[in-house]
């Protein structure tokens, strides 16, 4: 009894010494920028599960922690600081600009700090992406990575856009680089379609050491994208932003004739008409009543509206991180018969089960509706607005000239305008908008993007992680063709179509990943892991005609049908990979991986390929030799790495022999051979090696210089074949060919205060692509247009050399094959022009300048040395178009007489659109985004009581363009520009709460 007795008063002793032992603290969080309190930053314990306390509107926290404990203090934004607990603490915390400390994803695995990864990785703060005036994300990043070619081509509101790294790597398989969100690999679609309010941080990955992980789909680069999520014990955060601006479009460079100046011209054509009393009725008609329409204003009718609202709400207890958010966007494109709305939902959630399990889920949906301006596919169609706003007659009017009689000039008045013109009978076809009107067409696509996962850490340093994702798109477009009841022969009957495609790809991942130290000098991580991945699209459409009602517009109610199409592709592919990463002391780093990847794309004597990488970094400033560098250079790290990646972008079924169907002969379908086998097929590699030197001096400016050499060999091209044979082609793999360059990226703080900071970053590529062999060793053939030869670049025009219009007799010369000048061209006479539309030159800067609450924030972009073939001048510069087109005011330079020094060749010249004539120059600079944002000081805020954060914005997108490109827009990622619907200029005004 008395044992117990003392047994209870030591355990009474030993309680109350331990409450005894419990500290209360108080302090205040400010921030290091301005030296406002910071609301709403997360203050914890280390170590402990429960304590944690909010900073309030003053930034006062207060929280009990055992005597000698650490704090740490965390805020969205800000760099996490840890300090030793004490009464009435006083907490700074910095901006979490990007440094070598930053952690960041780049692949399986946990993330890593920058500083300590051997391969080429650049990443994006989702900062540098938010409130973007434009649908898809790809536009965001465009300048803003070294190496990194992204391009718009189309200012259509539903318009993708196309991304490159590090040139061009394969001919008739996939460009694009992978894409990998929340760890799970996505559509260029879904990518496209993502939220840039959603996003965190994306990383790029250039170089075989980063990319060899995810081997045979990482042959052009990675690109990882990071969803924001909530933390664990972090305060509830409620974010509402809004937007609204106007678009228009960036430029058009070819300025057409008005009225008077076309009929002037047709003088030049043809001087009779001088002497002709009727046309020169008709030329003083138009003169003294002004008429002539300006088919660009007519098209592109002023500017048109943009709005984005996004909400989010993050957060997280002390078992469960939580993100909702909600982001609305709709825009108008700068053609009526366009525009699009997007919504998009996401939801992340994490949980703690236990110490050791933790599991969690990122859900994204989202739903776009669109519609696309008609015929805009067709780049010469006179329905094509683009390319009608150049060549339709400026006598031509939308509405009905009152009192005019074009047959009688001479007695014709001028009444005013009537109704709107259904036919344009100078023109000699329809109103496109009235065309349009009467066949209105929408698109839905819906986008659901799942990743489930399950984390087991049973030890210290072992993370066993199993996870499922989900990439799901469901796409569908509605066709109608109305009865045109107000011209009953164009479209007596109404028809209707309807074409569904849905695609998904399941994949499950298992990874183990083991940290362990030795001695506290050898760090090692050592990573397994098996993935599989199954995908299936599906497509049909189907159409009914003779509708005898525009009322009836369901397929059911048409009187016949057309045969409907449908078809089905499946793929499966399993893989294992493995890594190993060795850090001594923070100085010497090794970085290995290798994956063994098996698919059904390619034939079964070669389904399986292995791929791996090898990268080694030294911490140069970390020697002990260097330490009286330590003042001026803060970091110096030499990279050196080497690997092989694999591209499996293709169709599937290529290696395989088909049997297709055919059209019907007798009443019966029948079926061919479609496609010969090839069971040799297989991966295409890429081959990289890479040098960088990385590091930051005077504690002011950092910068990245890397080299690099990339071989594709087993290149897969599309192979022509003997007709003979039945077949015009095959996929096989042949021929090589290599990317080699290099590229800078330098960053400067060049003024850092409390009140004033202005840092300035540039990036810079340059890329040589070459054409080493291709099939049989043949010097050259051509393939989707272009021509392949050996010794040139990817991309390089093929045309014969304009050399100008000789003075002497008006003729355009050419040069033929052997150089020799020619007033006869002939397609004999064609030559490769070392001319590419592929930019061996591109880069970036970027800027900002803040000065207590108001930031400034520019980024320019450019692309240099690339050229594009301006189709639209063939048109608009041609006299054998001239009588019933318009023409550019350029032709009224046309050489009239010997002596006559002019580009535009006399009207009996010959003409030939295949030639250096109409290729430009579409080198460009272009003011790529500026923000100017004032945010609402704390001292004001504060009086609110809930109102953490306000800003106020306003945004511009492609505010100037600096090229010498003819064309509507030099950013056309093809080698010619024909009716292309041009890129949009943006102004936004919004807001910005935060509670």
């Amino acid at each position: 009894m008395e044992k117990r007795i003392m047994t209870f008063i030591a355990c009474l002793f030993l309680s109350i010494g331990m409450a005894l032992a419990q500290t209360h603290v108080s302090g205040q969080v400010t921030s290091a920028e301005d030296g406002e309190p910071i609301i709403g930053a997360t203050v914890k314990v280390v170590g402990s599960k429960t304590a944690g306390a909010v900073t309030d509107i003053n930034g006062n926290f207060s929280i009990n922690a055992p005597a000698g404990a650490q704090l740490e203090i965390t805020y969205v934004g800000m760099e996490k600081k840890t300090v030793k607990a004490s009464n009435n603490m006083k907490i700074v915390l910095n901006n979490d600009n990007q440094s070598l400390g930053e952690v960041v994803v780049t692949g399986y695995g946990s993330a890593r700090k920058l500083g300590t990864i051997a391969g080429s990785v650049e990443t994006v703060s989702g900062k540098t992406l938010q409130n973007r005036p434009v649908a898809n994300v790809a536009d965001a990043l465009q300048g803003q990575v070294a190496g990194l070619q992204v391009l718009t081509s189309s200012g259509e509101p539903s318009s993708t856009a196309s991304m490159r790294i590090r040139g061009v790597t394969s001919i008739n398989a996939s460009t694009e680089p992978l894409y990998i969100l929340d760890g799970s690999e996505i559509s260029q679609n879904t990518f496209l379609s993502i939220n840039p309010n959603d996003i965190e941080s994306m990383t790029v990955l250039k170089d075989a050491s980063s990319t060899a992980i995810y081997g045979s789909r990482a042959a052009n680069g990675v690109v990882i994208v990071t969803s924001k999520k909530g933390k664990f014990g972090e305060a509830p955060t409620v974010s509402i932003s809004a937007q609204y601006g106007i678009s228009s479009m960036v430029q058009s460079n070819i300025d057409v004739m008005n009225s008077e100046q076309w009929l002037n011209f047709q003088e030049m054509l043809d001087p009779s008409l001088k002497e002709s009393a009727n046309f020169q009725a008709e030329k003083a008609y138009y003169k003294k009543y002004g008429i002539s329409t300006d088919w660009k204003k007519e098209f592109f009718k002023g500017s048109k509206p943009t709005t984005q609202i996004d909400a989010s709400v993050r957060g997280g207890g002390q078992n469960l991180a939580y993100l909702l958010s909600y982001g609305h966007y709709t825009s108008e494109g700068v053609l009526d018969d366009s525009n699009m709305r997007r919504e998009t939902l996401r939801l992340n959630l994490e949980a703690n089960v236990n110490p050791w399990i933790k599991v969690g889920v990122n859900s994204n949906l989202g739903f776009t509706k669109y519609r696309e301006s008609l015929w805009q596919d067709t780049g010469n169609s006179v329905y094509n607005k683009t390319h009608a706003a150049l060549c339709l007659s400026p006598l031509q009017t939308t509405h009905e000239v009152l009192g005019l009689n074009p047959s009688d000039y001479a007695n014709s008045t001028f009444e005013g305008y009537g109704d709107e013109l259904t036919y344009y009978s100078i023109a000699g076809q329809y109103n496109p908008y009235w065309l349009a009107a009467w066949q209105p067409r929408h698109s839905d696509r819906l986008r659901i993007n799942e990743n489930a996962y399950i984390n087991l850490t049973p030890i210290k340093g072992l993370n066993i992680r199993s996870a499922v994702g989900l990439d799901f798109n469901d796409f569908r477009t509605s066709y109608q063709w109305t009865i045109t009841k107000d011209a009953p022969t164009v479209n007596p009957t109404a028809s209707a179509a309807e074409s569904f495609s849905r695609f998904y790809r399941w994949t499950v991942t298992n990874t183990a990943e083991y940290k362990f130290d030795i001695a506290r000098l050898h760090h090692f991580t050592l990573l397994a892991g098996q993935e599989s991945m199954t995908s299936k699209t599906q497509a049909f459409n189907a159409q009914a005609n003779d509708i005898q009602d525009n009322r009836l517009i369901l397929m059911s109610a048409g009187g016949s049908a057309e045969i409907p199409g449908h078809s089905k592709s499946e793929e499966a592919r399993n893989s294992w990979f493995g890594m190993f990463n060795y850090n001594l002391a923070d100085k010497y780093f090794l970085d290995l991986s290798i994956r063994r990847d098996g698919s059904s794309l390619f034939g079964a004597d070669n389904r399986w390929a292995t791929f791996g990488a090898a990268a080694l970094m030294w911490d140069v400033t970390k020697e002990q030799f260097m330490a009286p560098t330590r003042s001026w250079l803060n970091d110096l790290q030499v990279k050196v790495s080497y690997g092989s990646t694999g591209n499996s972008g293709i169709a599937a079924y290529q290696a395989l022999g088909l049997v297709g169907s055919g059209p019907l002969y007798n009443g019966v379908s029948g079926t061919a051979v479609a496609n010969a086998a090839n069971p040799s097929l297989t991966w295409e590699t890429v081959k990289t090696f890479n040098v960088a030197l990385v590091g930051k001096v005077f504690n002011r400016f950092t910068y990245d210089l890397e080299y690099y050499n990339k071989t594709t060999s087993n290149m897969l091209l599309a192979i022509p074949y003997s007709m003979t044979t039945g077949f015009s082609s095959g996929f096989g793999n042949i021929g090589e060919m290599y990317n080699r360059g290099f590229e800078f990226t330098i960053g400067a703080d060049i003024i850092k205060t409390k009140d004033f900071f202005w840092n300035v970053k540039v990036n810079a590529n340059y890329n040589k692509n070459r054409i080493t062999k291709l099939i049989n060793n043949a010097d050259s053939y051509e393939s989707d247009g272009l021509r392949l030869e050996v010794g040139h670049a990817y991309g390089d025009y093929y045309g014969v050399i304009w050399d100008g219009v000789d003075p002497r007799d008006g003729q355009n010369v050419w040069l033929d094959a052997n150089g020799n000048k020619t007033k006869t061209v002939s397609d004999s006479y064609r030559v490769m022009t070392r001319k590419s539309f592929i930019a061996p030159w591109s880069g970036g800067l970027l800027t900002t300048f803040s000065w207590k609450g108001l930031q400034l924030d520019a980024q320019f972009t450019g692309m240099f040395k690339r050229w594009l073939i301006n189709a639209d001048r063939w048109f608009v510069e041609n006299p054998n178009f001239a009588t019933k087109s318009n023409q550019s005011v350029e032709m009224l330079k046309m050489w009239q007489k010997p002596g006559d020094v002019t580009r535009i060749a006399a009207a009996s010249s010959q003409f030939y659109n295949n030639s250096t004539q109409f290729l430009e120059n579409a080198s460009f600079v272009r003011l790529k985004f500026v923000q100017l944002s004032y945010n609402v000081p704390q001292s004001l805020l504060r009086h609110t009581g809930f109102i953490k954060g306000a800003k106020v914005f306003a945004i511009g997108r492609n505010l100037l363009t600096f090229t010498d490109y003819n064309g509507y827009d030099p950013e056309v990622d093809s080698n010619g520009s024909q009716g292309a619907y041009p890129n949009t200029r943006q102004i936004s005004f919004g807001a910005e709460l935060t509670f």
